[in-house]
């Protein structure tokens, strides 16, 4: 990938195969394939876009999802992204909490 909503990426690290990171020179996320699209099935961002998923909150619904695939792929810090991204999703997307049963 050369690009992404945020402009043009500067670094990209693989999650999981489909699940990757990218940052630009202001901003950045994660993307998933259309595979993961699928799987996921969600699509309340705030780029309404299920392909990308910005850095600051929505990262958070993605590496929850998808957290088994990212551990077995041994991302580094793995626990504390976990642990992060639970409170994220609780704190700003309550409604994928729920679906998910993280007790909001």
């Amino acid at each position: 990938m050369n690009s992404s909503p945020w402009g043009a990426i500067q670094y990209q690290t693989v999650l999981a195969p489909g699940i990757v990171s990218c940052g630009t020179a202001g901003h950045g996320g994660f993307y998933i394939d259309q595979d993961h699209q699928r799987r996921l099935n969600w699509r309340d961002n705030w780029l309404k876009n299920p392909a990308w998923w910005e850095e600051d909150c929505d990262w958070s619904i993605p590496f929850y999802f998808f957290r088994k695939e990212i551990k077995a792929n041994g991302f580094k810090d793995y626990n504390a992204w976990l642990q992060a991204a639970v409170k994220t999703i609780i704190h700003y997307h309550p409604e994928f909490a729920t679906r998910e049963g993280l007790g909001v």
